[in-house]
């Protein structure tokens, strides 16, 4: 009898899933395989679904858990903070949340979105959801990616301290530093985490392209700080399915990598000169790197607006990077609608 209900519990939600993707657009592509690959996937119900979403997928296939990550123990959780919004931690399935243009408006350019955490938390709100609509606003199908992290407590109330503690163990940036410095050895496991899902979720976009209605040649990833860092890389370590065609890297908290390769994709790059946790100097010789080595770049450091800024508005110079990367898009040929 048990097994019976449970049987008939998953043929229910796939039921829902099949409808939530058919009225946000998936099943008029023409093609089956996306519906077929949510209903197959059955995420756990922990994992959030924003309502104004198109759909939500585990970038990995199987079980969704990525090789490394079978015996964690701990699943994702998420928080509602009074000034930043939700913010996730304990992520073990990495996903991609779609957010789509309005019909007719798509302009087959898709852009994967990392939010910032210091590689424990994903801020999800100025540094995710709102920059995937913005990006929807110009056309772009966006895809916020919600990466492995370092391990944090279960208890809410347990969160104070551990981050204090963290954080107090971090490396204090210098202004003069050239690169930024690594991490706390638990802080740069994570990393190496969050890069391959910042690889494989370019992969995933890349093989379901004709499902998502984009084009596999205009597909970019944007992070911020932590997320910054990811997409950096994603320019620096990939094969053929993972390379990026474009890279926003804001206030990014990279890793060095040499040699650089050969096929740097073009990198808009964005910090102020008042952040006191990514060094603004280690922006410019990111531009620098990219310049010497011929790859498209274009670099901007604000007097302020401090670490963080992502998609608020306060009434600093920062507040126009977003006009900025707009413009820097339709220059390199990221806006324009396809010839029919």
């Amino acid at each position: 009898m048990a097994n019976r209900k449970i049987i008939h519990m998953k043929k229910i939600n796939s039921l829902l899933v099949l409808l939530m993707l058919a009225s946000t657009g998936f099943a008029q592509t023409g093609d089956s395989s996306l519906l077929q690959l949510a209903t197959a996937q059955q995420l756990p119900s922990y994992i959030e679904k924003p309502s104004d979403a198109a759909g939500i997928f585990a970038i990995y296939p199987d079980s969704g858990i990525p090789k490394g990550s079978e015996n964690w123990t701990w699943h994702e959780q998420s928080t509602t903070l009074e000034d930043s919004g939700k913010m996730v931690r304990n992520v073990v399935i990495p996903t991609v949340t779609v957010f789509r243009p309005e019909k007719g408006k798509a302009n087959g350019t898709a852009v994967i979105v990392l939010p910032g955490g210091a590689f424990y938390v994903l801020m999800m709100k100025h540094e995710g959801y709102e920059m995937a609509k913005w990006l929807t606003e110009q056309g772009i199908t966006a895809f916020v990616l919600k990466y492995r992290v370092g391990h944090m407590p279960e208890k809410d109330e347990e969160l104070p301290a551990f981050q204090s503690k963290l954080f107090g163990a971090l490396p204090k940036v210098s202004q003069s530093e050239v690169y930024p410095p690594m991490s706390h050895p638990l802080v740069e496991q994570a990393r190496l985490w969050g890069e391959e899902d910042g690889r494989q979720a370019i992969r995933f976009v890349r093989q379901y392209a004709k499902e998502l209605a984009i084009n596999p040649n205009k597909i970019g990833i944007m992070g911020f700080s932590a997320g910054g860092g990811i997409s950096v890389n994603a320019a620096l370590q990939h094969d053929s399915l993972s390379r990026p065609d474009f890279v926003g890297a804001i206030y990014a908290g990279y890793r060095i990598i040499s040699p650089y390769p050969n096929d740097l994709p073009p990198i808009f790059i964005a910090i102020t000169d008042d952040d006191k946790y990514v060094a603004p100097i280690s922006s410019a010789r990111l531009f620098e790197d990219f310049h010497k080595l011929g790859s498209s770049a274009e670099l901007h450091i604000f007097a302020n607006g401090k670490h963080g800024f992502g998609t608020r508005k306060q009434n600093l110079l920062s507040d126009s990077w977003l006009s900025l990367f707009k413009n820097w898009l339709a220059a390199q040929g990221f806006l324009s609608m396809p010839e029919k």
